[in-house]
């Protein structure tokens, strides 16, 4: 009897091996997300840089091409950088990539020259911008095999507008040999230019690098659009837009997704719409209140604790790409597009894009609104995919996305 369950257990071993992905594995990368997208305003994973490494907490961006941290620049007088939870990154010169660096052309658009040691930038976001340097520095990574990994990254040295509570920026944008998932792939890190990530209502979740099997369960896909500018992420199709399953914009929607941005930002059609739906079908219970910056609040006739307590009171938004007889619809239950403010009220975490001028018409998708989803990003077949999850436990979406390809 105990040498048969001791072979059964040994099977089992076996069995829990080959399908539970493991941070060992050279092909796949498996980070724990952390932070929360409504209290919070950032998500963040640790990673471990520089030599002695040190762990810094970058915000998982999949709007912006290039990963940063802030940093101190000795001849910068009067650079600014917001509060971190860990010391700033100290810029060593011998680390600065060249102007002429193939790296560098590509990020700036130009040849750089000869007599400039440095690949100085400028990124503009919809809440401020930064300047910095790229740097080539040491990567820790959570892999037995070849762990430390040579990396261009940039040091942010001066930045303008608000920040978060972060050491600096994960980019994973698209189209550049800059992003880190472009320079892991191309030293055979990860197999594939796919990634996931799952950000969960609870203020947990996952971030995958690397590829996916087949999921036992349906994933929803819509083509990526390849010729977005920007590094964005973009579905080649137009979204309408839905409330409680009624059409309620005329015109076609074009959507980015961006985890970076905490809120939603729709154009102005789009988010007018939205706003006159929810005020038509709003509950009794609910005064319409002001609270700066957000743009509509409502006050319940005690103060509210979590969107669980009100979500009941509105119906779903849905984003319908409609694509010929298919129908591919990501839906926005209530406490996706919800947040409960410091004083106790709900309030919509959509805002109009038409206020931030760098969005332009762009309908854009943040992390509130991508919550309890495992979104897929598959550069390797130009398409986009979601499948509803609470993002508690790693296990329960290994089905979908695992390290052993």
């Amino acid at each position: 009897m105990a040498s048969r369950t001791a072979s059964t257990v040994g099977i089992l071993l076996i069995l829990l091996f080959l399908l539970v992905p493991t941070s060992s594995s050279p092909r796949s990368l498996v980070f724990k997300l952390q932070g929360n997208a409504q209290s919070h305003g950032s998500l963040y994973v640790t990673m471990k840089i520089g030599d002695p490494p040190r762990d810094f907490h970058l915000d998982v961006d999949t709007g912006s091409i290039v990963t940063w941290l802030q940093c101190v620049k000795p001849d910068c007088r009067n650079c600014w950088t917001w509060p971190q939870p860990h010391h700033l990154y100290k810029l060593r010169m011998e680390k600065r990539v060249h102007s002429t660096d193939p790296l560098c052309q590509e990020l700036l658009g130009h040849p750089g020259h000869s007599n400039d040691p440095e690949c100085g930038y400028r990124i503009s976001y919809a809440y401020g911008s930064t300047e910095g340097l790229l740097v080539r520095d040491t990567l820790s990574l959570p892999i037995n095999r070849n762990p430390y990994q040579t990396i261009a990254f940039g040091c942010g040295y001066n930045q303008n507008g608000q920040g978060s509570p972060v050491d600096g920026i994960l980019g994973l944008g698209r189209g550049s040999a800059v992003g880190l998932i472009s320079q892991l792939k191309k030293k055979n890190i990860i197999s594939q230019d796919v990634f996931s990530h799952c950000i969960s209502t609870r203020g947990v979740g996952f971030l995958f690098l690397g590829g996916y099997e087949q999921p036992s369960r349906v994933v929803t896909w819509v083509p990526m659009n390849r010729d977005e500018k920007e590094g964005h992420y973009s579905p080649a199709i137009p979204a309408e837009l839905h409330f409680g399953g009624v059409r309620i914009t005329r015109n076609p929607m074009k959507v980015v997704f961006d985890s970076g941005s905490t809120y939603t930002f729709f154009d102005m059609e789009p988010y007018q719409a939205t706003e006159n739906w929810v005020k038509a079908n709003l509950d009794r219970s609910l005064t319409e209140v002001k609270e700066p910056p957000l743009k509509l609040c409502w006050k319940g006739p005690h103060l509210f604790r979590t969107v669980d307590e009100v979500k009941k009171l509105f119906k779903t938004l849905s984003l319908v790409f409609a694509n010929g007889n298919a129908t591919p619809t990501f839906e926005i239950p209530p406490e996706n597009y919800l947040i409960i403010s410091k004083s106790g009220h709900v309030c919509l975490a959509i805002l109009p894009g038409s206020e931030h001028t760098p969005l332009g018409e762009t309908n854009l998708i943040g992390a509130v609104t991508m919550q309890d989803q495992v979104m897929i990003y598959d550069n390797e077949q130009a398409q986009l995919g979601w499948i509803h999850d609470s993002c508690k436990t790693k296990s329960k979406f290994d089905s979908v996305i695992t390290s052993r390809l």
